[in-house]
Formats: C-alpha cells, sequence, structure tokens
C-alpha cells in the first residue's frame, strides 16, 4: 500500500512489473511512501525517486521489492518466565513457558543481511542459565534452526526438626526419595546433600526415629511436593510441646454444639457390633465446661456433667444447662467384647432395653439436662443393667472434684447443682460387681457400673464441720503418691452460724481407705484474705486467702502446691458488679507450697495483689532448661487446669484472667506453663500472650487430625476437664468455655479434645 502526501492511499498486487498511478492528480510538491510492506509473501519495498515538483505527470517513481525472511528456532529446558532474546543488538523478544518452546523475532530480513541471536536476559522464574548454538549467519532463506538450550535448575530440600528431647540420643536418620540418608542432631534446620531437578518430586520420611524417645516418634509434615524452588519447609515433628487435636474430626469442631449418640442393637449369643462412631463420629458429647474427668486402671478416660449442651432431642431449645450424662473414651481394644477402639467417645452407664430378642441402650438419658438426683440407700447402688427399672445416679452439675482410688473405681465429690452447692460423695464401682455388657448372660460393658452414694448429704446448701467440707463448686483438688486427695477452697458454705456463702481456704485431706475427711489447714470461715509474709520463706501464720477454681497440685515429694484463681489477695481486692453491689474478690497469680510435715504455707511467686499481667520472657523452644526466668509469671486466672508432668515439674494451661498487655480487659486464655521445681522458675512454653485467641485445626495441605503438629494451636478457654498424663506422658483436655477457630468469637461451650505432650527435664 502506498501513499502520497501521506494520503490517497494505494494498494498495489500483482506479481514482477506493476504499474501505478495515484487516483488524485497533483498540483506543486508530491511524496510517495510506502505504508504497508507485502506480507503474502513478505517482502521489503523501497521507493527511489519518491519526492518532488509535478510541472507535468509524473511517472518515474520506482518501487523496488525484494525477499524478506524471519529469524527463529526453539527454546529447550525453559522452566518459566523472565528469557529475553535479541537479533542484532535489538529486535528484543520475551519468551516463557515450559519443555520445548517455539520462537521468531518480528523483524524481517532481506536476503544477504546478517543475523546474530543473543541472550539478552536470562530466566528468573525459575533461575536459569541458557546457552545459543547456531546464533549467527547470513539470510538465504528463513531461519528457524537457532537454539537456545537453558540447564536445568537444582535445588536443595530441608526444613526442622521440632519437639525432640535434646540430650544422649537425640540423633534421627533421614531419607528423602528412599535415599540420600542424612543424620539429624537436635532441635535444628536440615538441608539433603542431594539437590533435585526442578519439576521433580521429594519425599522425606524417618528412616530411624530417635533411640532418646523410642515410644513417641517424629511425624513429617510437607513432606512431598514437586520441586518448584528451594525446599525449606519439611517439619519433622517429635511431638513434644505441640498439639494434636484429636477430636472431633476431621472437620473442626465449634462452639455449643449438642452431643450426638447412637448405638447398635444386638442379640443373644452374637458378636456385638461396632458402635457407627467407626465411619461417622455419632457419638460425641454437647459442648460444656467444668465437666468432671476421671482416669480407670485400664487408662480409659471418663467425663461426667459439667454445664452445656446435651444430646441432640426434637426438643432442644439452645439453652445450656446442667448435665449428668456420662462417656468413656476407651483407649485400648476390650477383648472381652471386640469393639472397643482408641479415638472416639462411648455413651456410658445407660440402661439396657430388650425389645423382641433385641438388646440396645436407651440414650434418652443424655438427652435430659437439670436432672435431680436417685441417692436411693447411702452405701447401697443400683446398676442400670437390664432388667432394673431405676439406677441411684448423681444429679445434674458442674464444678465438683473427681479421684481414682486403687482399684479403679471413680468419685465424686460436691459442685452446683439447680438445688444449690453440693457435698455429697459418689462412687462409681466398676470393680465389685460385673461391669461388662454380655448378650448371653445380661450384662453390659461399662453399663452395669453402678453409682453407689457413699457420703455427705442429699439435700444441698450444707455448712463446713470441723469433720467434712460444706457444700461447694470450685474447689481446686490432686490426688497426692499416696493416694490421698486434696481439696482446697472452692465458693461454699463456711462453719459460721447461720453458714454464708463465700470464698473458702481450707485445706482438706481425704483419706480413701478410711473414707474420712481431714482439716489440714486454713478456717473454715470464709472470704479470707491472704496472709503472704516474705516471699521465699515458710511461716505459721502465712495462709492463702479463699479462692475458687485455682489449681492445686502435689509432687512427687508428697508437697502441695496452688495458684491463682478468684480470690482474695492480700488486701481483700474485690470489685463491683453491673448495679453496683460488691464483688467479693478479684483475679490471683501467686503460687503457693504447702509442707505437709511442717504444715506451714509459703508464697512462692507471684504477686500478693489480684489482677496482674503475666511476664512471659522468651518461649521455650528446645528444653526446659534455656528459656525459664526469675521474672517470668503467668498472669492472674482462674479456670485454669493444672498437672504434674512425669518429671516432677509443674503444669499450667489456660484460663480467664490477664494475659501480657495491661491495657487489654481481661480473656480467655490458651497459654502453657511449667513451674520447674529445680530452679523455682516458671517457663512459658506455648500459646498466646494476649487474650481471647482463636483455636487452629491444621486440615491442610493434608489432614493433620490426631497427630502432633508445631502450628496447632487450641482456642482459648477455661473450665476445661483434663486427664493425668498417660504413661508415655500425654496430657489430654477436653472442652471448657472459650473460642473456637472462629477469628473474633463468639465464644461459648467446647467439645474438643486435645492432647499436649510437654518436654521432660534434663
Amino acid at each position: 500500500m502506498l501513499e502520497d502526501n501521506g494520503a490517497d492511499d494505494l494498494t498495489i498486487t500483482g506479481t514482477g512489473t506493476v504499474s501505478f498511478a495515484f487516483k488524485t492528480a497533483v498540483t506543486g510538491a508530491y511524496s510517495v511512501t510506502i505504508k504497508t510492506q507485502p506480507s503474502n509473501p513478505s517482502q521489503a519495498c523501497s521507493v527511489t525517486n519518491a519526492s518532488g515538483t509535478a510541472t507535468a505527470n509524473v511517472t518515474n517513481v520506482q518501487v523496488s521489492c525484494a525477499a524478506t525472511y524471519t529469524v527463529g528456532g526453539t527454546v529447550s529446558g525453559l522452566q518459566g518466565s523472565g528469557l529475553v532474546l535479541q537479533d542484532n543488538g535489538g529486535d528484543d523478544l520475551k519468551v516463557s513457558g515450559t519443555g520445548t518452546v517455539n520462537f521468531a523475532f518480528a523483524t524481517a530480513l532481506l536476503g544477504g543481511a546478517s543475523y546474530a541471536v543473543t541472550i539478552k536476559t536470562q530466566p528468573s522464574s525459575p533461575t536459569q542459565t541458557c546457552m545459543v548454538s547456531n546464533g549467527t549467519g547470513s539470510i538465504i532463506g528463513s531461519v528457524n534452526n537457532v537454539e537456545v538450550s537453558c540447564s536445568q535448575p537444582k535445588f536443595p530440600v530441608g526444613g526442622t526438626v521440632v519437639g525432640l528431647v535434646v540430650g544422649s540420643g537425640d540423633t534421627l536418620e533421614l531419607q528423602d526419595n528412599a535415599g540420600d540418608n542424612l543424620f539429624v542432631t537436635g532441635d535444628v534446620d536440615f538441608t539433603f546433600p542431594t539437590q533435585f531437578t526442578y519439576g521433580t518430586i521429594y519425599s522425606v520420611d524417618v528412616f530411624l526415629q530417635p533411640p532418646i524417645q523410642p515410644t513417641i516418634p517424629c511425624n513429617v509434615f510437607n513432606a512431598t511436593a514437586v520441586v518448584t524452588g528451594i525446599v525449606s519447609n519439611v517439619i519433622v515433628d517429635c511431638q513434644h510441646n505441640d498439639w494434636a487435636w484429636m477430636f472431633p474430626g476431621p472437620a473442626g469442631p465449634a462452639i455449643n454444639q449438642y452431643g450426638t449418640a447412637k448405638l447398635p442393637s444386638w442379640q443373644p449369643g452374637k458378636p456385638i457390633p461396632m458402635p457407627p462412631f467407626a465411619t461417622g463420629n455419632l457419638n460425641t458429647p454437647g459442648g460444656r465446661d467444668f465437666a468432671m474427668a476421671w482416669t480407670d486402671n485400664q487408662g480409659n478416660r471418663w467425663v461426667f456433667g459439667g454445664f452445656g449442651f446435651e444430646v441432640k432431642h426434637d426438643n432442644t431449645d439452645g439453652i445450656p444447662g446442667l448435665l449428668n450424662d456420662m462417656w468413656v473414651w476407651p483407649t485400648s481394644p476390650n477383648e472381652d467384647d471386640g469393639w472397643w477402639i482408641p479415638g472416639a467417645w462411648v455413651p456410658a452407664n445407660l440402661p439396657i432395653v430388650l425389645d423382641t430378642g433385641t438388646y440396645s441402650a436407651d440414650i434418652t438419658s443424655l438427652q435430659l439436662k437439670n436432672q435431680a438426683a436417685n441417692y436411693g440407700t447411702q452405701g447401697t447402688g443400683t446398676s442400670c443393667a437390664y432388667p432394673a427399672a431405676s439406677c441411684t445416679i448423681p444429679g445434674a452439675r458442674w464444678g465438683g472434684i473427681t479421684w481414682t482410688d486403687t482399684s479403679g473405681n471413680l468419685w465424686m465429690f460436691g459442685g452446683q447443682s439447680g438445688d444449690g452447692l453440693l457435698n455429697d460423695i459418689w462412687e462409681f464401682d466398676m470393680t465389685s460387681g460385673p461391669c461388662s455388657w454380655d448378650a448371653t448372660t445380661g450384662t453390659g460393658t461399662f453399663t452395669n457400673c453402678k453409682w453407689i452414694w457413699k457420703a455427705g448429704s442429699s439435700t444441698a446448701n450444707q455448712p463446713t464441720v470441723s469433720t467434712s467440707p460444706g457444700g461447694r463448686w470450685g474447689a481446686a483438688s490432686y490426688t497426692d503418691p499416696a493416694g490421698n486427695v486434696w481439696m482446697f477452697g472452692g465458693q461454699g458454705y463456711d462453719s459460721a452460724s447461720p453458714s454464708k456463702v463465700g470464698l473458702l481456704n481450707d485445706l482438706w485431706k481425704y483419706n480413701i481407705a478410711t473414707a474420712t475427711w481431714t482439716l489440714v489447714s486454713g478456717t473454715t470461715t470464709a472470704d479470707q484474705n491472704g496472709l503472704y509474709g516474705t516471699q521465699g520463706a515458710a511461716a505459721a501464720g502465712n495462709a492463702p486467702g479463699g479462692r475458687q477454681t485455682a489449681v492445686l497440685w502435689v509432687d512427687k515429694s508428697g508437697n502441695i502446691w496452688l495458684f491463682g484463681g478468684f480470690g482474695l489477695d492480700s488486701k481483700g481486692t474485690s470489685g463491683t458488679t453491673q448495679t453496683g453491689s460488691v464483688q467479693i474478690g478479684s483475679v490471683l497469680n501467686d503460687l503457693w507450697k504447702y509442707d505437709p510435715v511442717a504444715a506451714q504455707w509459703t508464697w512462692v511467686s507471684g504477686s500478693n495483689l489480684a489482677d496482674q499481667n503475666g511476664v512471659y520472657g522468651t518461649q521455650g523452644i528446645s528444653n526446659a532448661t534455656t528459656n525459664a526466668a526469675p521474672t517470668n509469671v503467668p498472669g492472674s486466672r482462674w479456670g485454669a487446669l493444672g498437672w504434674v508432668n512425669p518429671d516432677g515439674n509443674l503444669f499450667l494451661f489456660g484460663g480467664f484472667g490477664y494475659g501480657s498487655n495491661g491495657t487489654l480487659p481481661t480473656g480467655f486464655l490458651n497459654d502453657v506453663w511449667e513451674y520447674q521445681l529445680s530452679t523455682g522458675e516458671w517457663i512459658w512454653w506455648k500459646g498466646s500472650v494476649d487474650a481471647d485467641q482463636p483455636g487452629t485445626y491444621i486440615t491442610t495441605p493434608f489432614n493433620f487430625f490426631q497427630l502432633s503438629y508445631t502450628n496447632n494451636a487450641v482456642g482459648a478457654r477455661r473450665g476445661a476437664a483434663h486427664w493425668a498424663p498417660d504413661p508415655s506422658g500425654y496430657i489430654y483436655v477436653f472442652g471448657g468455655e472459650g473460642y473456637d477457630s472462629s477469628t473474633g468469637g463468639p465464644y461459648g461451650n467446647l467439645s474438643d479434645v486435645w492432647r499436649y505432650l510437654a518436654f521432660p527435664t534434663n
């Protein structure tokens, strides 16, 4: 297409020599230019005698055309983007893609011209080095044999070992793709010696577990993927200082859930069928807090009552209530019946019904709330097993204390019912009679056990007397190595006449063998301020103030330890309610030790004033000797839970109270602390320094359900039930009131089960 004076377009077609004349005659100047070069085939044309002044017809304009040719070829081995090619120092061409990519420069060249293909910019995503072959020459036709070859990038594969006990024997052997063995010692970062080519797959596993913890394996997370860059996110998690989300799953739990229960029917002479929890998680308690919990002699974990949500039924009203349902989490198969498996809840203590030759458990009692007790005759119980019409059973309650006797029977004291504060003692007898179900003989597993009212009153709101504690809620308790039960305080009735409800500071010892209470320390008059004395010095006049929902431990030497709760400090600090009335007590973080031999209290740690923020220091990472500090201390809190680790140190989790920031309101906590007896110092191991944190239930990129994982986080909570460490040192936590995985709340009653494993002291 030609133009004259920038217009009067004229399209020329044909082959060989073609005459042309513009349509518009001109007077004066003319200027012929090429607007569009020929494209089919591609040619390059030029104009001579192109301009001048017309005084007559102009016929000497010459347009000469010659063939042009493209320059191109292939790029091989390319894995991404960033490659820029040049021809003759210009005509930049960006090339991207994977594998083999064809290319051609935009500018065609005349026959006989030279070409020189070079690399202006090497690939950057991922980084590669490319080289040009057949990149130079003279044009005699289209060039398509330029070859750009890109080397395949290689990347290291590595990650981090976490949760491994550090010390002699802390070496494990890793493999990548069943080879490339690597020995790793301690909680450290690691990198395999062999690098992997882009686009290949790595697969990391543990070839030999560390001998220092033979029964606690290390699990690999982010173990396999396609190599697209440096791999540094493989986590070899050896479980210590990690939470495992155990139940319900694999979907994340939520607040204020009703329970679900479904048990199979069975016939005489046939094996008892497996409950449906194996495929659908259909058996689970509803969300609740301040439930009662036990571990029996076989390691099975039990829970009773609390404040929360019953099993779902047609008339649910969305309102929580006091519960008296009972559940068991079997931890090992039972050879007698063949279907108990670990890792799921089973409703317990249910009536057995017979219908047309088929037996089944009646779950109606699980659907009720705010139920009264059936005490029966003190010392005599009636089981729920078929064909009993009714059974003795404690009434619905929360905030009682529990213990297990040497025979494996489960015991419970007090708590709050719909009638008031209780001081009754119940035994769940699993050993004196049949406590298993067999469809032929008419007995049932965890069903023919029976509740027996053993002591205390069947009427609520009893005062404290010199020989037994009165009705109370939120007492702290622990069982010592000799099997004695220790109980401190709570909110309850004192010994005044008439007795009043207040914060108690009485320390009691219950002898299981003789079934007797002994008042060991404190007064039986409510609302006593703390008498602290000098920190670190025992004295006969020292005594913790009255309090509820504190944490009590008994160490391996038999010393009693007490922490925090809602109670009275050295000044009797109290607050006011929204209506302006005085609320006796505030939130404490004092740590006390009681020596039963010297019969003296020592104020050990924390403040003698209420409402203290925590001082967290550096979070523990690898072992229990690195991050303790004299200034570390948990913030004030109530409703926390505690346990004695197998190494003898004291552990504390969660509660409601103060995190690290004094300008923030109080809230639910999810921090884990250890009090190290050898150093007398606190270690902050896990969780947040802030209140009201949501949980993290890891489900992607893989389902980490029921596996200890460093990035799991328990939602902040208080009033959770827990079970003493099992033989491997795992502590299990159930429910409480607090936060699920929803950021920003709301909070409510939880029904999730978590497992935690602490580092032992080196």
